[in-house]
Order: structure tokens, then C-alpha cells, then sequence
């Protein structure tokens, strides 16, 4: 069954279970849902066409943001409906021609919008989807205009969108070890960029700038994501292409086997698979025979051994990490159980052709050795005992807990350390005195002598993100951060985090500064309060609020507001090393 069929059966089964309540619509954070009612739009989902002008206009506001559903007390998926009726709108917007971004300016291309859905559908990145299909995809995307020399995007930054080239011609470099730009290929009308980023969530691999007047298409996040839901071909293609790149660039890049011929890479990952980790997810368990030689592309996995009834973590293996070498070059079974921890992407090649390729190459045997060896060092080491020491432990186990909160898949945490902390609640007021709400509260996971509040991650990979109407978005630096113009206070974002950090407020509600927090005084979860406050308003104009690192001012207000340096800012990757879990966690604080 397509995805289609599936959606129509589901709508009209929940269709014939609602009951009419109205919950859906009072949830609803859009002013337009005040012109419609739920009959409305049960009628128009049940029609071959809708005709009704304030059910169009209201499909037509709708962003998928999702907050009628968990309302619903018959337990429906109310947006299904409402997506339904979406669609058929959409199917039949009459053609028209397709505006184009010169610089900050839109103006009207040449391109009309069946015209360029039915081109669309002639390349092959979109074999064999329906032109019907793109047509509706086609509504939300942008057609970008670049003149020569003008940068589309660059290396090392977010952008996370797929660009394909209709017109002129667009070149891809990338920086060497030396930092000068080395050019890859120029790419022409029907090539396209972004599948790793869009898919991966990850920084652009390449710079890509213009060399003729060149027009390209900008897909965002979104529409890729929403393409791969209604069309099988597509998802098809796009998973293989990421599979493919992700591989070959994991490959090509990583010292491992940066120093093969590519003719040997190439033969390599003929039978190497690319592999997705969901969390707790076992790659291998610990006593299995060796088989692959496992390379991380992305995420977190955790390392650990059993010792009778009871399970120790030893390490985890991240980023550039190689695994499963150990029990492959030197005989015997795996020492340990590797499981993911977040989702993680691991490059899996076939023992028997690492082998291979040593008695093909046997001057890299010995470096390769190491290479694929060092991560694993812990376990060979004689001089560690099983299970890990009490010391080691002790702050593996607080890692652990660290890592499973999702602090690790932060860039840039705040971290408060408790032991010279004077509870004076500085920097809370200093975030509230200067943005209006505060953004961090001074709660949050303990490790020892550090607490981690609750503030914004700024995470690796940010499910807050899947906004259509871009309220909230990633900066090309990394940073999320809340556009208060788009945002139209859904709340979906702040649902989505899975930490708490985004909070709704009233977008005409400050909060004035006092000099002291009475509520703490007496008692109260200030936070608490204004969730619920929140909650007995749906119909007040609420804005998403969030830590973004202080952007546009030049230092941190929570950092600089600490009279005894307790606050500071750091990249948990690289500052819970993983030689830490083993000698002991020591944090350097920034002078």
C-alpha cells in the first residue's frame, strides 16, 4: 500500500471516531482557525474537491506543527486530516510562474511551476517520482539566482539543504592541510549538493560557488524529508545516495585508509556496508567471533564488558573511531560489547578484505594496525583489571549518565561548578535583564561538582528543527537559534526538545527584573508557574524562547555575570575525553 492509499483510509477511519469536541482547533496556534470548524473540514476530507474558502485558507495556513494532536481525547491524529485536505488544495493551485532570490530581493523567473515539476521529474535524482508530486513540493521551495563568484555555501557550515542546478554552472572545492582552497568539479544544470548534510545533519563537506550566472533550486530540510514520505523512488534514491557518499567520504578522509589508491578503496567498499545504529542497538556482543572492522561516521557508542551479573562501561567510541580490530588482527573473540548510545552511522568492512588488502599492500600492514587498534588500546592493556577500577568507574558511570541526558550531543554547554557556586542566582537574572525572559535555569543533571542546567545545547543533531515556517533554524556556526518574526508559537519545538529547553512564553510578557527572586523565596518553580499559565492561554500570542548563545552581543551574560568564575562554557566532546574515563575526569576552565 502507498503512502498515499494509507493516509486516505486513516483520515476516513478518524474521521468516523471524532467526536466533535473542538479540542483540536482550541490547540490550534494559528488566528485563522477561528473562520473554520471541525465539520468543515471533516467534510472537506471526506470530498473530491474542496471549494470552501475558509477550509482553503486554513490548509493553507497550516504548518504540520502537530499540536492538535495530543489534545485530541478520542486519541485521533487531528493533523492527518488536516494534511489530507492540504494536499488536494495544493494539487490543484493553478500554475503560475515560480518567484527567484536575487540577493535579498525576489523577483519573477522564467520558470513556471508545472514546467519545472515536469524537468524536475526528467533528472535523475528524481527518477521516478510523479511530477504531481514534486508540484506540490515545489510550492515551498527556492529558486536562488547567483552571479559569478557568488558563495551558495560553505565549507565547515549548517545549512542543510539540497541544492540542485538548473541554469549555469557552480564549482565544489574543499581546503587542504596546507588551508588553501583545492577545486574538486564543476558542476552543471541536472547536478546537485546537500544530500549528506540534509540527511546527516551535519556541517557542508564542500564550498560551492557560482562560476557562470547560475540558477539553482534550494530545497530545505523539510520538503527533502517530506518528498521521502510520499515518494518511494525518491526515498530510494536518496537513502542510496547517502549511503554511497557517506561511505566513500568516510573512507577516502579517514587515516585509516587515506593511504590506499583510490582503484583499492574503491574495491574495498564493493562489499563494505554503511550502517544506522538506533539507540541501544548492539553492534557486536562481547565473546562473538571477529568479523568487520567498523569505522564511525557519526554518534556515540558505548563500550562495555560483563562481569558477572553486573555490566561496566570502559569507553566510548565517537567520531574517526575504529573498532573490532583487536579480535581481527590478533586472534580471539571480542573482549567487550559495542553498543549505540545516540543513533549512530558505522562504516562496516568485511574482515576478510581488510586482510586482503594487507597482502595486497603489506608496507601499510604495520600502521594500520595501530590505526584500527588504538581506540581499542584499554582492552589489551594488561594493566587494566575487569571490571574497570572503583575510581575510573565512578566518573565512567557519571559520563554514562551524561551521555544518556544528551549532554554529549551538545557543542556548547553551560556548566555551572557547584563547589565555589554562591547560589546567587546571577546569572539567571543576567540572562532575564538582558533578553526579557530567562533561558537557563539553574537546575539540571549533577556530576559530582558540576551541574549542567537547563539551558539550550545547541545539539549535534537538533530534532527542534523540523519548523516549516523556519521559527526555528541552525546558523551556518552551528548555533539554533529562534526567529521571533517567523515563529508563530505552536510549541511544536519545544515539545520536540528532548531536554526541556525551549520554553513558551507570552510574546508581549516581560518579566521585569526585581533584584531578588521572590518566587525562590517562597517556594515556587517560577518555570512551572509560567508553563501553566501558558497552558490556561492557548489564545494568547506566544513566542518560543530559548538560549542562543548570546548572539549578537560580544560575551556570555550568564558566564559574565558570575562574581567567582563557577559558570562557564564547554565542548563536552572534547572535554570528557575519553583518556579521562580511564585516569580520571579534569576539567580546565577557560582563564
Amino acid at each position: 500500500m502507498d503512502y498515499f492509499t494509507q493516509l486516505q483510509e486513516e483520515v476516513e477511519r478518524e474521521i468516523m471516531a471524532c467526536i466533535g469536541c473542538n479540542d483540536c482547533l482550541l490547540a490550534c496556534p494559528l488566528p485563522d482557525k477561528h473562520f473554520v470548524t471541525i465539520a468543515q473540514l471533516n467534510a472537506g476530507a471526506l470530498a473530491s474537491h474542496i471549494t470552501d474558502p475558509q477550509v482553503i485558507d486554513f490548509v493553507k495556513a497550516c504548518t504540520q506543527c502537530q499540536q492538535c494532536v495530543p489534545v485530541c481525547p478520542a486519541d485521533l491524529h487531528r493533523a492527518d486530516i488536516v494534511l489530507w485536505n492540504k494536499m488536494k488544495v495544493e494539487d490543484v493551485e493553478p500554475d503560475r510562474l515560480m518567484p527567484v532570490q536575487i540577493g535579498p530581493d525576489i523577483f519573477q523567473s522564467n520558470w513556471t511551476l508545472d514546467a519545472l515539476s515536469i524537468h524536475l521529474a526528467g533528472l535523475p535524482l528524481f527518477r521516478g517520482v510523479d511530477p504531481h508530486h514534486l508540484r506540490r513540493i515545489l510550492l515551498s521551495v527556492t529558486l536562488r539566482r547567483l552571479a559569478p563568484g557568488e558563495v551558495l555555501c560553505r565549507e565547515g557550515q549548517f545549512h542543510e539543504r539540497l541544492y540542485v542546478v538548473l541554469d549555469g554552472a557552480v564549482e565544489q572545492s574543499t581546503t587542504t592541510a596546507g588551508a588553501e582552497q583545492t577545486k574538486i568539479l564543476v558542476m552543471g544544470p541536472g547536478s546537485f549538493h546537500g544530500e549528506i548534510a540534509v540527511l546527516g545533519n551535519q556541517e557542508e563537506l564542500f564550498t560551492i560557488t557560482a562560476l557562470t550566472d547560475s540558477i539553482v533550486v534550494e530545497l530545505t530540510k523539510a520538503a527533502v524529508n517530506r518528498l521521502m514520505r510520499e515518494s518511494a523512488p525518491y526515498r530510494q534514491t536518496m537513502e542510496e545516495l547517502y549511503r554511497r557518499r557517506a561511505t566513500w567520504t568516510q573512507a577516502r578522509t579517514h587515516p585509516l585508509l587515506a593511504g590506499f589508491p583510490d582503484r583499492e578503496i574503491e574495491q574495498l567498499l564493493q562489499d563494505a556496508t554503511f550502517r544506522v545504529y538506533a539507540p541501544g542497538e548492539v553492534v557486536y556482543v562481547q565473546g562473538s567471533p571477529p568479523s568487520d572492522l567498523f569505522v564511525v561516521r557519526s554518534g556515540f557508542l558505548k563500550v562495555g564488558v560483563r562481569h558477572d551479573s553486573d555490566e561496566r562501561v570502559l569507553q566510548y567510541f565517537r567520531e574517526g573511531d575504529v573498532f573490532g580490530g583487536s579480535a581481527l588482527f590478533f586472534g580471539g573473540t571480542q573482549a567487550a560489547t559495542v553498543s549505540a548510545n545516540t543513533r549512530s552511522e558505522v562504516l562496516a568492512i568485511p574482515g576478510d578484505r581488510v586482510r586482503a588488502l594487507l597482502a595486497r599492500h603489506p608496507q601499510f600492514t604495520q600502521g594500520l594496525q595501530a590505526e584500527a587498534t588504538k581506540a581499542e588500546a584499554i582492552l589489551r592493556d594488561p594493566r587494566v583489571r575487569l571490571p574497570v577500577v572503583d575510581r575510573a568507574s565512578s566518573h565512567v558511570l557519571s559520563i554514562e549518565d551524561l551521555l544518556g541526558s544528551g549532554i554529549m550531543q551538545g557543542h556548547e554547554i553551560l556548566v555551572i561548578d557547584t563547589s565555589i557556586c554562591t547560589n546567587c542566582n546571577n546569572c539567571v537574572e543576567a540572562c532575564e535583564r538582558r533578553h526579557g525572559y530567562a533561558r537557563l535555569d539553574r537546575r539540571g543533571l549533577q556530576m559530582e561538582n558540576l551541574l549542567f542546567p537547563s539551558a539550550c545545547r545547541h545539539c549535534e543533531d537538533p530534532v527542534c528543527l523540523m519548523c516549516s515556517v523556519n521559527g526555528i533554524v541552525r546558523e551556518p556556526d552551528g548555533e539554533i537559534r529562534i526567529v521571533p518574526d517567523n515563529c508563530i508559537g505552536c510549541g511544536a519545538c519545544a515539545e520536540r526538545c528532548p531536554y526541556s529547553n525551549i520554553q513558551m512564553h507570552d510574546r508581549n510578557k516581560r518579566f521585569e527584573h526585581t533584584g531578588f527572586n521572590l518566587m525562590s523565596l517562597l517556594g515556587i518553580d517560577r518555570h512551572q508557574y509560567e508553563r501553566e499559565e501558558m497552558q490556561e492561554a492557548h489564545s494568547r500570542d506566544r513566542i518560543a524562547v530559548k538560549c542562543d548563545l548570546c548572539a549578537g552581543y560580544p560575551y556570555y551574560a550568564c558566564v559574565h555575570a558570575c562574581p567567582v568564575g563557577a559558570a562557564f562554557r564547554i565542548d563536552p566532546v572534547s572535554t570528557f575525553g575519553k583518556t579521562d574515563l580511564v585516569i580520571g575526569l579534569e576539567m580546565k576552565r577557560p582563564t
